[in-house]
C-alpha cells in the first residue's frame, strides 16, 4: 500500500510540474517578408500567459536592414 501511495505521489508531482512550466518567448524578425533572425526574449524568461509573449510583436514599419544598414526595408516582428 505504501509503494502504491508513493508511486501515485511521484506521478502527481510530475504532472503538476509538467503543466505549470512556463514557455519561452521567441521573436522572429522579418524584412520584406523574409525571415531574418529569431531571438529569445528577456534572457530566458518564461511566460505562463501566451498573450504576454505575443503582445511583444510589432506591426510592419519602415526600418533599416540588419544586413545593410543603409537599405530601408519593411520590418515586422512576430513573437510566439
Amino acid at each position: 500500500m505504501k509503494k502504491l501511495f508513493f508511486a501515485a505521489t511521484i506521478a502527481l508531482v510530475g504532472v503538476i510540474m509538467f503543466t505549470s512550466c512556463g514557455k519561452r518567448c521567441y521573436c522572429t524578425r522579418y524584412e520584406n517578408g523574409a525571415k531574418m533572425m529569431v531571438t529569445e526574449n528577456d534572457r530566458g524568461a518564461r511566460y505562463f500567459d501566451k498573450d504576454a509573449c505575443s503582445n511583444q510583436s510589432e506591426p510592419t514599419y519602415r526600418g533599416h536592414s540588419i544586413q545593410d544598414y543603409e537599405k530601408e526595408v519593411d520590418v515586422e516582428i512576430r513573437c510566439k
